[in-house]
């Protein structure tokens, strides 16, 4: 089978036409044959070889890559029960080991023995892919197929979303990549009263604003960062917003946040700043009373029912606009480059080749 792998810690990826197809070896193994798989901003980093991921990975390379697919049911352990073969699905790529204290009290995204498919495992971008069946997702088979390839990133931003109170609340969402103009959407659905969203690309941040974003301010530019920073304060009975959702992952971000928020407002970090970093603890989080929440994957699977709830509505318009370039698996290399490039917003690869317009 194709299949594109990290071969070793050095930057780029490789591409076998001839990889071993995976073998069922539990009863309750799963494997499913992919039809489209999105390329994640963590794919990105893996191809660029990012320092921290390689140190996880150095041990497991070479290894298929790729969290977030869709495909069909092609084969089963005999220990599985409630799928079946040809079924169209999906699976959550955090697998929990189910024993430890978080998984036993509900919170298994919180797992303290939780590997990843496509880090710590062989992933999801080849003809097929194997996994545990407790991972597994069921999809509508009339799901668009370019938007169930990237459920996995979906499902980041409806967490992220979904973790304070929006309604009513002035809000602004901290880079404008496909999560961050995902989570635009989501506040405008669940009524957020004002949304606002920097980045430092004019490209997105016009499409945060098609999304529903009510203003947006490219922070490069010095007289629209100061702006933004005006705006967030001019309330004067809250002199702050009530919810930061950080989307971007860079350090600048934190610092506007920790200005922009209320007394008693709420921040929530889904991006990933490299390194360390210096928080002012005194003056921006205890003295400001914020609560703050980390935010990795989904919650397994209650994140899953409430995704796939709203993509039954006007939400799966904006997952559909996202996808902006598509290849087949083979082109891979593309695809990447068109990521590195920082050009379009979603990138679906398909195994098969190209789907028929």
């Amino acid at each position: 089978m194709q299949a594109i792998q990290k071969s070793n810690t050095n930057p780029g990826l490789t591409y076998l036409p001839n990889a071993p197809v995976p073998q069922i070896t539990t009863p309750h193994d799963v494997i499913v044959k992919v039809k489209a798989a999105g390329i994640c901003g963590t794919d990105v980093h893996i191809h660029a070889a990012k320092p921290s991921l390689m140190n996880r990975m150095g041990k497991v390379v070479p290894l298929t890559i790729g969290h977030e697919f869709c495909g069909h049911i092609e084969d089963m352990g005999h220990g599985v029960e409630g799928l079946t073969k040809g079924q169209f699905v999906s699976a959550e790529m955090h697998w929990t080991c189910g024993q430890c204290y978080n998984c036993r009290t509900g919170n298994g995204h919180w797992c303290l023995s939780q590997t990843v498919g496509g880090i710590d495992q062989p992933g999801a971008f080849a003809d097929y892919v194997k996994l545990p069946a407790s991972a597994i997702v069921p999809l509508p088979p009339e799901l668009s197929i370019e938007v169930a390839a990237y459920l996995d990133a979906i499902g980041n931003s409806v967490y992220t979303a979904r973790k304070v109170d929006v309604v009513g609340k002035d809000v602004a969402v901290i880079g404008a990549g496909p999560l961050g103009i995902l989570a635009v959407a989501l506040c405008r659905l669940m009524g957020a009263k004002k949304i606002y969203v920097t980045d430092i690309s004019d490209y997105v941040l016009k499409v945060a604003k098609a999304e529903g974003a009510d203003e947006v301010f490219n922070v490069k530019d010095e007289k629209q960062h100061q702006e933004f920073l005006k705006i967030a304060a001019s309330d004067h009975t809250k002199r702050g917003l009530d919810v930061v959702l950080e989307m971007s992952g860079a350090t600048s971000a934190y610092s506007d946040a920790f200005k922009a928020l209320r007394m008693g407002g709420d921040f929530v970090l889904l991006g990933l700043p490299s390194g360390e970093m210096a928080v002012n603890f005194s003056a921006d989080v205890v003295m400001k009373g914020l609560t703050i929440h980390g935010i990795f994957g989904r919650r397994i699977f209650n994140t899953w029912a409430d995704m796939l709830a709203l993509l039954q509505g006007e939400f799966l318009g904006t997952a559909k606009r996202l996808v902006t370039h598509q290849f087949a698996l083979a082109d891979f290399e593309r695809g990447f480059q068109t990521k590195l490039a920082g050009e379009g917003l979603k990138v679906v690869l398909y195994p098969g080749g190209l789907p028929q317009a």
